[in-house]
């Protein structure tokens, strides 16, 4: 079969039967929402920066929002030496804070992120913003940014082909739950992000591969995490269908203990599409 028409499917499940462990989310409960953004600096570089915001709150006479997190990460293997600027507007435009780090640090093929905690800014949702500039220190090209817009407001935005690849995983596979009468998956933001960091990393490496499903164990507070990865099928649509017709994907895909779900997707340089789905049962 030639390269570019290839796809191949891999599942994975791990558990365990009694586990003790702090529960890490990467949003708060109090409907927090994690926005993210790629670019790709001049160097050739893919950076992906993730802004988590949270609930509005009463700050004298001004209503806030809550910026807990502005994080990035990268692909690229061992110590980066990385030039990052974290840039917070309100929503008339005007600059509030200013953070430079300039410094090396293992992204670990994009598993773990380097994080900065803004100021918050006055509510204005879909103008309040924060942008991430992100390069390379020192290796003489440009870099290149991000901006990512507060919630809500009218302004509309426009999912990136990544994003409507993970929602189409997403719907379905609970379509083919709840025609089955299974409880529908719902879609976790820790589950989420080990999903989209594995789909990088595939599509990084042009191969197809599981990641180690234990820390998701104890880093998103599960009992029991599985994993179906895949390459070369063109939507999320296409993809899920091809786990449904693989026996050990479909048990995943249909399995009745599990309430959470994930899902990345990530091109390669030559196009593909490399695609994860990662569900979980807390403990």
């Amino acid at each position: 079969m030639p390269r570019t028409t290839a796809r191949r499917l891999a599942a994975a499940l791990v558990g365990l039967g009694t586990l003790a462990a702090t529960v890490v989310l990467a949003a708060p409960a109090e409907a927090a929402t994690v926005g993210s953004a790629s670019c790709v600096d001049g160097g050739g570089v893919r950076w992906t920066a993730r802004v988590t915001w949270g609930a509005s709150y009463a700050s004298g006479a001004v209503t806030k929002v809550s910026l807990p997190r502005a994080a990035w990460t990268t692909t690229t293997s061992g110590a980066v030496r990385t030039d990052s600027r974290v840039r917070t507007y309100d929503g008339s435009g005007k600059l509030l804070q200013d953070l430079t780090w300039t410094g090396a640090f293992d992204y670990r093929s994009g598993a773990v992120e380097k994080a900065r905690n803004p100021v918050d800014p006055p509510s204005a949702p879909a103008r309040a913003k924060v942008v991430v500039t992100l390069g390379v220190d020192g290796d003489g090209f440009g870099s290149c940014s991000v901006t990512l817009a507060q919630p809500g407001g009218t302004t509309p935005t426009t999912p990136s082909a990544a994003d409507r690849y993970e929602d189409e995983v997403v719907a379905a596979t609970n379509r083919e739950r709840t025609s089955r009468s299974l409880t529908a998956l719902t879609p976790q933001a820790c589950v989420d992000s080990y999903a989209e960091a594995q789909a990088r990393r595939m599509a990084a490496e042009d191969r197809m591969f599981h990641q180690d499903l234990q820390p998701l164990l104890q880093g998103c507070g599960l009992r029991s995490v599985g994993e179906n990865v895949a390459y070369g099928y063109p939507s999320g649509t296409a993809v899920t269908q091809g786990w449904m017709d693989s026996l050990g994907h479909r048990a995943n895909l249909l399995n009745a203990k599990f309430t959470l779900i994930g899902a990345g997707a990530a091109q390669g340089t030559d196009g593909r599409w490399y695609a994860a789905q990662v569900f979980g049962t807390p403990s």
